[in-house]
């Protein structure tokens, strides 16, 4: 084998040869940001922002700091700047995303900023748009997905990052299905079990770049896929909206820094030029249409509820709708929809349901 074949080799999935059972982990790798759930008490996030080629960095000693710089395939490079406030970052609204070199450094990187090491069992996932087709698996994505996050990436830093051994790949909104189902020890939720064996279940997932819609059949034997389906209505078209806005009202030439966006539409406020401005009037204007425009797709899918034992809201966008259940489900009695409380914590935080209900069909499959 001559030394070119050696190196490439270094990123071909590796053989399953194992000593101990590789820890269970769920990780929910969206467009807008990447949660790892690695345990009952081991939970983290950060933005999906990283940018394409090798950036290194000025280190405050004054030396080149690599830590953030991946290599995801020979000679390719990628940058994780999920910390930066005004650094470069590439778009991942794309359909090629989930298979992407930006994806792969994406999930290690936060892999590594969790703790995670060794051989693992991930559960990842994709939109149920792209995880189905006519109702149908989308077999040729999801096993490209799979063997995506197989293949091995290297920091250029020399960090020590996770095997991933096995990797199983779910619709984000069943993930949730079974975050409500399943207990993080890996026992039944017997009172949902009840619910959801006599009525279909209905997962709404707001998320990043799309809002996935996905009703479960009873007992969770499968989706009925006319009443599933994804639309392109995500919080990043309201921070696209934001950003325009801003640089409208205030003459700014350049995009507002993600960072900044964040805050305005959290709090309220934006400041430029060391001036604080109060914004909230229009953010409250742009969450309302953005509550209007889930509400549409809702309706479309679910009507009002009432043919199904259970409505989930979750994923990011919930915490941002969270005061506005009345526009996202027009005509649904809020006592049929559950929607966990705004709080930090992400063990009942919305956001963290795919990847709570990915982490318990890791564990799941490693019991088995």
């Amino acid at each position: 084998m001559n030394a070119l074949s050696q190196k490439s080799s270094r990123f071909e999935p590796l053989a399953s040869v194992l000593s101990d059972p590789p820890k269970p982990i769920g990780c929910d790798d969206g467009h807008f940001a990447i949660k790892v759930c690695a345990g009952p008490e081991s939970f983290f996030t950060m933005p999906s922002r990283a940018s394409i080629g090798r950036q290194a960095a000025s280190a405050i000693n004054g030396g080149t700091n690599n830590d953030l710089i991946y290599e995801t395939a020979e000679g390719e490079y990628v940058t994780i700047t999920a910390g930066d406030s005004i650094g470069d970052s590439a778009d991942t609204r794309n359909a090629d995303y989930p298979i992407s070199s930006t994806n792969r450094a994406l999930v290690y990187h936060a892999l590594r900023e969790s703790g995670v090491r060794g051989d693992i069992n991930l559960v990842s996932g994709l939109p149920v748009n792209r995880f189905y087709i006519s109702g149908e698996r989308n077999v040729e994505l999801i096993e490209s997905k799979r063997q995506s996050l197989m293949r091995p990436v290297h920091s250029v830093s020399g960090a020590i990052l996770p095997i991933v051994r096995q990797h199983k790949v779910l619709s984000e909104a069943v993930a949730a299905f079974y975050d409500a189902l399943i207990n993080m020890d890996g026992s039944v939720n017997h009172e949902f079990k009840e619910i959801s064996d006599e009525e279909p279940i209905a997962v709404v997932d707001a998320g990043g770049k799309t809002l996935d819609i996905a009703t479960v059949k009873e007992g969770g034997t499968g989706l009925y896929p006319s009443r599933s389906g994804t639309a392109d209505a995500g919080a990043l078209y309201v921070y696209d909206e934001l950003n325009t806005f801003l640089r409208r009202e205030f003459n700014v030439a350049q995009d507002v820094p993600f960072a900044k966006l964040q805050l305005a539409l959290t709090k309220g406020t934006y400041r430029v030029f060391s001036e604080k401005h109060d914004v909230s009037h229009a953010v409250n204007q742009m969450l309302d249409n953005f509550a209007d425009r889930v509400g549409f797709e809702v309706v479309k899918l679910l009507g009002d509820g009432s043919r199904f034992g259970r409505v989930l809201f979750v994923g990011g966008a919930a915490n941002l709708l969270a005061t506005r259940l009345e526009r996202v489900f027009p005509g649904v009695p809020l006592k049929a929809i559950t929607v966990a409380p705004v709080t930090d914590d992400p063990k009942t935080n919305a956001s963290y349901a795919n990847a709570r209900g990915m982490y318990k069909a890791a564990l799941l499959s490693s019991q088995s």
